[in-house]
C-alpha cells in the first residue's frame, strides 16, 4: 500500500513539532525536485510522506 499523503506549509518546522511528540520518522526532511518531504508512522504502523509544495 502506498503511503499516505500530508501537505504542510512548512516541512523542517512540521517535523521538529512532530519528532519532540515522539514521532517515529523513517526519512528526515529531504529536498528533491523543488520540494521537501519526510517519511514518518503512525502508532498503527502505517507509512506517511510529509510533503511541503514550494508555490
Amino acid at each position: 500500500m502506498p503511503p499516505l499523503v500530508l501537505s504542510v506549509d512548512d516541512c523542517r518546522a512540521a517535523h521538529d513539532r512532530m519528532l519532540a511528540r515522539g514521532v517515529e520518522f523513517t526519512q528526515e526532511p529531504t529536498e528533491r525536485y523543488g520540494n521537501v518531504d519526510a517519511g514518518f508512522r503512525d502508532p498503527s504502523g502505517n507509512g506517511w510522506k510529509m510533503i511541503e509544495v514550494r508555490r
